[in-house]
C-alpha cells in the first residue's frame, strides 16, 4: 500500500465537513513516471456536527487507514477558521496533523512540518492537473456523485479589483468534498530517484 493521506474541511455554520481518504502510487506513462491518487473514501459529515464528534470521525477513518496501511496518515486539515480546534482535538488523540490555512494566490508554503499556507488558486491549479490528466481515480459512490455535482458547481470569480475567489457561490451549493479531495492530494510524497511529475 502507498502512502495515504487524509483531506479535512472542517465545516461551518451552513457547510458540512468533508473527508477524503486517498492512497498515492507511482505509475509509469509514455517512460515517466507520474503521481496517481486512489481515492479510499470520501464522506460528508451531517450538518451541524459538533467538533468532537468531528474529531472521533476523523480518529476512526486515520484508526482504519492505521489497521490497513501499518502507518499513520497524515491529516491535512483546513484551520483556516473554526478548524483550529478541530485540529487540536485531532492532535491530543495522537494523529499527525498538519493545519493548512488558505491564502490569497498560488502557492504552497509549509512553515513548520505541522503549518502549510496553501493558496486557492495553487489547490484548483493541482485538482485541475490531475483530473484532466486521469491522475485521480474515484470509486464508483453516492459521495462521489456529490463531488462531480461540487465540481460542477465551483466558479473563479474575480473582482474589479483583480482579487479572485474560489468556491460554490450559490444558494444551497457546497465546495467542501472538492476542498477535501484537493487537501488530499495537494503534495507529491517524496520517492527517491524519481522525478515528481
Amino acid at each position: 500500500m502507498g502512502v495515504v493521506v487524509v483531506g479535512v474541511d472542517v465545516g461551518q455554520k451552513h457547510d458540512p465537513t468533508a473527508i477524503a481518504v486517498a492512497e498515492h502510487e507511482w505509475r509509469t506513462r509514455d517512460g515517466r513516471e507520474e503521481d496517481h491518487w486512489l481515492v479510499r473514501h470520501l464522506e460528508r459529515l451531517p450538518l451541524g456536527t459538533p467538533y468532537p464528534r468531528v474529531a472521533d470521525r476523523l480518529a476512526e477513518a486515520a484508526s482504519r487507514v492505521r489497521k490497513r496501511a501499518q502507518s499513520t496518515p497524515t491529516v491535512y486539515m483546513d484551520a483556516t477558521g473554526v478548524g483550529q480546534p478541530v485540529v487540536d482535538e485531532m492532535a491530543a488523540r495522537g494523529l499527525w496533523v498538519v493545519a493548512v490555512y488558505f491564502t490569497h494566490g498560488d502557492r504552497r508554503t509549509e512553515e513548520r512540518s505541522s503549518t502549510v499556507r496553501l493558496g486557492k488558486g495553487w489547490l484548483v491549479s493541482r485538482l485541475q492537473t490531475l483530473l484532466q490528466g486521469g491522475r485521480i481515480h474515484l470509486p464508483n459512490t453516492h459521495e462521489t456523485q456529490r463531488l462531480a455535482q461540487e465540481l460542477l458547481d465551483y466558479e473563479i470569480r474575480v473582482s474589479e479589483d483583480a482579487n479572485d475567489k474560489y468556491g460554490a457561490f450559490k444558494v444551497g451549493t457546497h465546495d467542501d468534498l472538492v476542498t477535501a479531495l484537493g487537501l488530499a492530494v495537494q503534495e507529491v510524497p517524496w520517492q527517491p530517484l524519481i522525478a515528481r511529475v
